[in-house]
């Protein structure tokens, strides 16, 4: 699993396009040739990293946002974000 520091910067990439769709945003990677569909909690990450963001600015956003510990927003967050990384959807800097 991918360790992100708390400066990361974190930004989508321009490789998908995104549409939203009900209760879920649509992306299309047209490099994978693959579709995501975002509900939920994903759906206002992936709305947040719009503009770059730190991933320690991403976890206090979060933590205010749904009331979860610290220390567990940051884990399940590097599990999610480290996936799309993998996908090719997340830049870091």
């Amino acid at each position: 699993m991918r360790h992100f520091e708390p400066e990361d910067k974190l930004r989508r990439t321009q490789v998908a396009l995104s549409t939203e769709l009900d209760q879920e945003t649509v992306l299309m990677s047209i490099d994978a040739g693959a579709y995501y569909g975002l509900a939920g909690t994903a759906r206002e990450i992936w709305a947040k990293i719009e503009t770059p963001l730190t991933f320690s600015a991403l976890v206090d956003e979060l933590v205010k946002e749904y009331d979860i510990a610290p220390e567990l927003c940051s884990a399940e967050l590097e599990k999610f974000l480290g996936q799309m990384e993998q996908e090719g959807l997340l830049h870091v800097e």
